[in-house]
């Protein structure tokens, strides 16, 4: 798996490990990709976005 691949599987479940942690709290995080101007919440996104949008930041 490669670095953004590894990295964007370590924040997903990073969030899925504190929302279950954390019943009842609400905690959002939005992904802004930089080349398109597009946002994703982090709960809403796959593995393969969040990836894309990781490697449009190491450019």
């Amino acid at each position: 798996m490669g670095g953004a691949a590894a990295l964007a599987e370590q924040i997903r479940k990073w969030y899925q490990e504190w929302h279950k942690s954390h019943p009842g709290k609400q905690f959002d995080v939005v992904i802004l990709d930089p080349d398109t101007g597009n946002r994703i919440l982090l709960e809403d996104a796959t593995l393969e976005e969040i990836t894309e949008i990781l490697k449009s930041l190491s450019k």
